[in-house]
């Protein structure tokens, strides 16, 4: 067995919060497999940081009236703080943009491609700005979508059909920036070869065949298919520089950097513990290392083809990778979307759950091997049932009864071992063997499962030896099981430690151990020393707390009230005329006509319609009325600084920090009125979904407030 594990997790990009999502694809079975392999004794090193490159980090910069430094130092910062508050430690956390290693590696690898025939370069078409004197890549150029016809497509993809393209292919393109007509340029840029790295490649692959998961296989098969010279360089002003003199103002294209930041990232930290220059070569260029990349599915390609072709391309002993990709994790029944505020941070959910319920959850619930699901109730569900049902009641019941009958000390046997406790340890054995097995074949969620078998086994023992009853006619019974059973939950925490290590940590401490569960070994688990007689540590707090019925129900009220509608549901066509808005102060559905048809309204005139002044306001404060249960009472920007108040019956599906910088639709001249003392003037517009909640109509994208609509 390999004894040295170089481990890597795909690097996130620096341009917003970390999700759930992201975590159950990439970065949270990785963490669990490291401190598995730690525990059988291997030596690891767990490599991650942020990938900072790119149009998309560039286009928000500029929004944002920052450079694009500065911008991913935020974001940088925000991410390495979501990794710590959920307990995922890497040896070392770096960032694509540092020039000193990362640029300089970057490079040289393209130097060595370009030297051995891998890299060629090419004229092609690109968008250009004549006001803004740039080229435009992808995002920074939109236009109509060639395929579905949507006037607001980027560069690189529709957000409505999901067509991807390249931004030439856009209809009647223009800057992102400033709004003017692009222009088509040529201009000269370099492409990997693979199609000529093929024969390089596939000999590597075909000894991957037997281990890789079929999803994965899928994947590569797909873009084999289809291998054609991938494009290198681009025009930007960020990222890492061609080194060419004929190459002026190009770099890098943000998917040929960001892999070498693994690279760059072990540099780094060799660097940091004082290690001779070299050194990261053991790692990276010794046939005693193993490369582990957990990604997730989006990444499969980049991971499996493009970057080991890289490698063997570049003529140097480079290690290859296993694969271990995950598919995709939903949420509530939904994709995650950052744009479309369907997404929870981490950083949220940690104030509101122990970090250990939300690792455990995701654990059970990973999509290893197609897409998953993460709702509420079932977090709900892991947390009552498994860890508080099952692990915490257990320790909770075991160890007060050792203090309390037991003067605090692990009483010995009393007794010969019976069937229920062989048939325990047994368990427990089977657990160490199964875990070890799924982990072994990166299985996360299948290990949990192990895990969990042994908790239910534990629990069996309690139920059928019944020792808080017995002690009374057979405490020598008694007594052997509740030895039995602190044997177990010392074997369970070592278990645990990878999944739920600040759980297992206090279990560790609760059983009156001395260091960490971390300090065992993994094959320890299976039998557990003799812990007679020692004393039991305190036993003041639970291990896990209740999640109730009312939580999970606001969670998804305010899932729901922070969403918005995607592209798809809110655009409309121009031959499709968009249906009047619902009064947002009455959200309940329309009746409905023969057939399930909605019923309309009488038929009005252009000219009724032309009288009714609807507006974008953008909300600049929003609170909850007194004493009104579905009333909130918002505050609204129009040009000029021009403020409204408005009351609107959206409180059960909005929360109302949700709702602050928002751009709604606005009925500027309807009468004020006057609710529980406040006046409100005018309505901001909804429509109800089919269950009866209120859906406001957003500003698309952003518009001057006060823009009027019509």
């Amino acid at each position: 067995m390999t004894a040295r594990h170089l481990v890597t997790s795909a690097l996130p990009y620096a341009n917003g919060p970390i999700h759930l999502g992201h975590l159950a694809g990439a970065y949270l079975n990785a963490d669990i497999w490291v401190r598995y392999k730690r525990a059988t004794g291997a030596e690891v090193l767990f490599v991650c940081g942020t990938d900072e490159h790119g149009a998309p980090i560039l286009v928000n910069a500029e929004r944002e009236g920052l450079d694009p430094a500065s911008y991913t130092d935020r974001w940088h910062a925000a991410i390495r703080r979501s990794f710590e508050l959920l307990d995922v430690r890497f040896d070392v956390f770096s960032r694509t943009s540092r020039p000193d290693p990362h640029h300089g590696l970057t490079q040289r690898v393209f130097l060595a491609l370009l030297e051995r025939g891998y890299v060629f370069s090419q004229e092609a078409d690109q968008l250009f700005c004549d006001a803004c004197k740039r080229g435009l890549p992808d995002r920074f150029a939109v236009g109509t979508c060639p395929r579905c016809e949507y006037p607001e497509a980027r560069g690189d993809e529709c957000p409505r059909c999901a067509a991807a393209f390249d931004a030439v292919d856009l209809v009647a393109p223009r800057c992102k920036s400033c709004g003017s007509a692009a222009a088509r340029r040529p201009s000269t840029h370099w492409y990997l070869d693979l199609p000529k790295l093929r024969p390089l490649l596939e000999p590597w692959l075909a000894t991957k065949r037997a281990t890789w998961r079929p999803n994965v296989l899928g994947e590569v098969d797909k873009f084999l298919r289809e291998l054609k010279p991938k494009p290198i360089t681009r025009d930007l002003p960020w990222g890492v520089p061609v080194p060419l003199p004929e190459a002026k103002d190009k770099v890098f294209y943000v998917w040929f950097d960001a892999p070498l930041g693994y690279v760059s990232a072990t540099i780094e930290l060799c660097r940091a513990r004082g290690l001779p220059e070299d050194a990261w070569r053991t790692w990276w260029q010794d046939a005693g290392t193993r490369l582990v990349h957990f990604i997730g599915k989006d990444n499969i390609a980049f991971h499996t083809v493009i970057f080991p072709a890289m490698l063997l391309g570049s003529g140097e002993p480079w290690a290859l990778p296993d694969v271990p990709a995950n598919e995709f994790l939903n949420l509530e029944g939904r994709k995650f979307s950052t744009s479309g505020g369907w997404f929870i941070t981490v950083d949220e959910l940690v104030e509101r759950y122990p970090p250990d319920a939300l690792r455990w959850t995701l654990t059970r619930s990973a999509p290893e091997t197609r897409d998953a699901e993460f709702t509420f109730k079932d977090l709900q569900t892991r947390v009552n049932s498994e860890l508080l049902g099952t692990f915490g009641n257990l320790a909770s019941r075991v160890l007060k009864f050792v203090r309390s009958r037991y003067d605090g000390r692990i009483p010995g046997p009393g007794a010969a071992l019976g069937e229920p406790e062989q048939a325990a340890l047994a368990a427990l054995r089977a657990g160490v063997e199964g875990a070890t097995a799924e982990l072994e074949a990166f299985s996360t969620r299948g290990a949990a499962a192990r895990v969990l078998e042994v908790g239910y086994a534990a629990n069996k023992l309690i139920e059928a030896r019944q020792p808080f009853k017995v002690i009374k006619d057979d405490p020598a019974q008694a007594a052997t099981t509740i030895h039995v059973a602190c044997r177990l939950l010392e074997g369970l925490a070592v278990l645990l430690a990878p999944f739920v290590p600040s759980t297992a940590a206090r279990l560790w401490a609760q059983l009156g151990l001395e260091g960490a569960p971390s300090d065992r070994r993994w094959a320890e688990a299976a039998a557990p020393g003799d812990p007679s007689g020692r004393p039991v540590g305190a036993l003041d707090q639970h291990l896990f707390q209740r999640i109730e019925d009312h939580q999970v129900e606001a969670e998804v009220a305010s899932l729901h009230a922070k969403a918005r509608p995607p592209v798809s549901e809110t655009t409309e066509t121009a031959s499709t005329p968009a249906p009047a808005p619902a009064p947002a102060a009455a959200p309940s559905p329309a009746p409905a006509a023969a057939g399930g048809a909605p019923q309309g309204k009488p038929t009005i005139t252009y000219e009724q319609f032309a009288a009714l002044d609807l507006r974008i306001a953008r909300v600049v404060a929003a609170k909850p009325l007194p004493k009104a249960d579905k009333l909130l009472e918002l505050e609204l920007e129009l040009a000029g600084g021009e403020r409204r108040t408005v009351l609107s019956g959206i409180r059960a599906w909005y929360a109302p920090e949700a709702l602050v910088g928002r751009q709604v639709v606005y009925l500027a001249n309807l009468a004020p009125r006057k609710i529980r003392g406040v006046e409100s003037a005018g309505m901001v517009l909804a429509a109800n979904d089919a269950d009866g909640s209120a859906v406001l109509l957003l500003a698309e994208r952003a518009v001057p407030d006060g823009a009027p609509v019509s």
